[in-house]
C-alpha cells in the first residue's frame, strides 16, 4: 500500500507583512497590549543580554592577561562559538523586537530569507562547535601528552572553517529556494526554515539534537570517569603545594595538571548540559507538531523557541560563573582603568618582587610569567606528563659529576621541581 506524501506550501509573506491593508490600522505603541509588550521585552532583553555576554567573553579570553590561563585550541573553540552567540544577537534575535509586538514583518522579503538562513546556519554551526568542545576536553583529559603534542592551531581554525561552510550550505540549499522561508508569528516572531515535508522538519529537529546530546554525553561523561579512576590509581588525592618541591614533583605536578583540565571540563561540560536543558522543549514541540500536523498553542511556542535561543546568553554566563580567573581579568577589564589603578613604578616593583620570590620558592607568581608564549605548552606538557622524559632524567643523574650519588639526586630533584613548577604554574594555571 502506497502512502501519498503531503507537501506543505510555505504562507505568503505578503499576508504577514506590515504593509498589508490589515495592519494599516496597528501601530507600534497604539493598541499594544501586555501580551504583546512582555513578547516584546523578553526578545530585547534577551537580545541585549547576548550581545554584552558574548563580547565581553570574546575580549577576556583573548586579552593578553587571559593567555595563560587558556590554551590555543579551547580558545579558538570558546571564540567561535561566542561568534556564533554574537552574530545571532545582531542578525537575527534583533529583527524579532518590533514583530513580537506588532505580529506582521516589517522588513521586506530579502531580509526575512536571509535571517531564515541564519537562524539555521548559526544554531547547527553552534552545536557542531560544542561536539568539537566536547572532544577536545575528551581527548586533553585521556592522552594529555599526545593531545598536547599534536593539537594545532591552523588544524582548529580548519575545522571550524570547514563545519561553518557545511552549515551554511546546508540551510541554503533549504532557504534559497523558493517556499524555503516563512514567517513564524507565534514562536520565533520572525523568519524561520520552512520544510515543505513534516519528515524535513522531524530529521531536522532531531539531527540537531540527539546526535549533539549523545555525543556530548559520552564525551564528558567517560572523560570524567576515567580521569577519576586515574586520580585515585594515581594516588592524586592532595594538590601539591610550594613547600613540597622534592623527589617527587614531577609526580604532583602531574596530578596538578589532570585537575585543573578536569575544573576547565566542567566548565565547558556546564555549557554543554545548558544546552541540552535549553534546547529539549524546542525539540519535543518540534517533533510532536511535526508528526500531529498541528500548531503547539502561541505561548508554548514563544516560550519554547526563545527558551532555546537564550542558550547564546547562557553560554557565557556559565562561563563566568564557573571560572574564577575569568571573572577577576573581567573585573580588571571593566573597572581596572577607572580606580584601583597602580603607577608604572609600583607595578615594576612587584613584578621585580614577584619574580624573585618566585625563584626562591615562594607562593606568589611574578609578572614576568605572563609573558611566556603559549608556544612551549606542548613541550613543557610532553616533558611533564612523558614517561621517557623521566627516564632521561633518571639517566642525567647516573652520569653527573663525582659527588655522592644520593646528595646530586637528592639537590638536582629538588632544583629541578622548582625550575617546572614555575613554568607549570605561569602556563596551566587554568585552561
Amino acid at each position: 500500500m502506497h502512502h501519498k506524501t503531503t507537501i506543505l506550501v510555505a504562507p505568503a509573506l505578503q499576508n504577514s507583512s506590515c504593509t498589508h491593508p490589515r495592519y494599516h490600522n496597528v501601530g507600534l505603541i497604539a493598541g499594544l497590549g501586555p501580551a504583546e509588550f512582555v513578547q516584546g521585552l523578553i526578545v530585547f532583553l534577551i537580545t541585549l543580554g547576548v550581545l554584552l555576554a558574548n563580547l565581553l567573553l570574546i575580549l577576556v579570553i583573548n586579552s593578553r592577561r587571559y593567555s595563560k590561563y587558556i590554551h590555543s585550541q579551547p580558545r579558538y573553540l570558546l571564540t567561535s562559538l561566542a561568534s556564533n552567540d554574537l552574530a545571532m544577537g545582531l542578525f537575527v534575535t534583533p529583527f524579532a523586537i518590533v514583530p513580537s509586538l506588532r505580529g506582521c514583518w516589517p522588513y521586506g522579503e530579502l531580509v526575512c530569507q536571509i535571517q531564515a538562513l541564519l537562524r539555521g546556519a548559526i544554531s547547527q554551526q553552534s552545536a557542531v562547535i560544542l561536539i568539537c568542545m566536547a572532544m577536545d576536553r575528551y581527548l586533553c583529559m585521556l592522552h594529555p601528552a599526545r593531545y598536547h603534542k599534536h593539537s594545532s592551531k591552523k588544524g582548529c581554525v580548519a575545522i571550524i572553517s570547514m563545519t561553518w561552510i557545511m552549515s551554511v550550505t546546508l540551510f541554503a540549499i533549504l532557504v534559497l529556494p523558493r517556499g524555503g522561508f516563512y514567517f513564524n508569528p507565534t514562536g520565533m516572531s520572525a523568519c524561520e526554515p520552512f520544510y515543505a515535508q513534516a519528515s524535513l522538519r522531524i530529521l531536522a529537529a532531531c539531527g540537531f539534537y540527539f546526535p549533539t546530546t549523545m555525543i556530548l554525553m559520552y564525551c564528558y561523561g567517560s572523560a570524567f570517569h576515567v580521569n577519576k579512576l586515574r586520580l585515585r590509581k594515581a594516588g592524586c588525592n592532595t594538590i601539591a603545594s610550594p613547600d613540597d618541591y622534592g623527589g617527587q614533583s614531577v609526580e604532583k605536578l602531574v596530578c596538578q595538571e589532570r585537575r585543573l583540565s578536569t575544573n576547565a571540563s566542567r566548565t565547558m561540560a556546564a555549557m554543554s548540559l545548558g544546552f541540552i536543558v535549553l534546547v529539549t522543549p524546542w525539540t519535543i514541540q518540534e517533533v510532536v507538531a511535526a508528526c500531529t500536523g498541528s500548531r503547539a498553542p502561541a505561548a508554548l511556542d514563544f516560550i519554547a523557541t526563545w527558551l532555546a535561543l537564550s542558550n547564546s546568553f547562557w553560554n557565557p554566563f556559565l562561563y563566568w560563573l564557573l571560572n574564577n580567573q575569568f571573572r577577576r581579568i573581567s573585573r580588571e577589564l571593566l573597572f581596572g582603568r577607572f580606580c584601583c589603578s597602580k603607577p608604572k613604578e609600583e607595578k615594576q616593583h612587584n613584578c621585580s618582587s614577584n619574580s624573585s620570590s618566585i625563584r626562591h620558592g615562594g607562593h606568589t607568581q611574578g609578572c614576568d610569567l605572563e609573558g611566556l608564549s603559549e608556544k612551549y605548552w606542548g613541550e613543557i606538557l610532553e616533558r611533564t606528563l612523558s614517561s621517557s622524559s623521566l627516564h632521561n632524567l633518571q639517566r642525567n643523574f647516573h652520569h653527573g659529576g663525582h659527588f655522592a650519588h644520593a646528595h646530586h639526586h637528592h639537590h638536582h630533584a629538588r632544583c629541578n621541581g622548582v625550575h617546572e613548577m614555575r613554568m607549570v604554574d605561569a602556563a596551566v594555571p587554568d585552561l
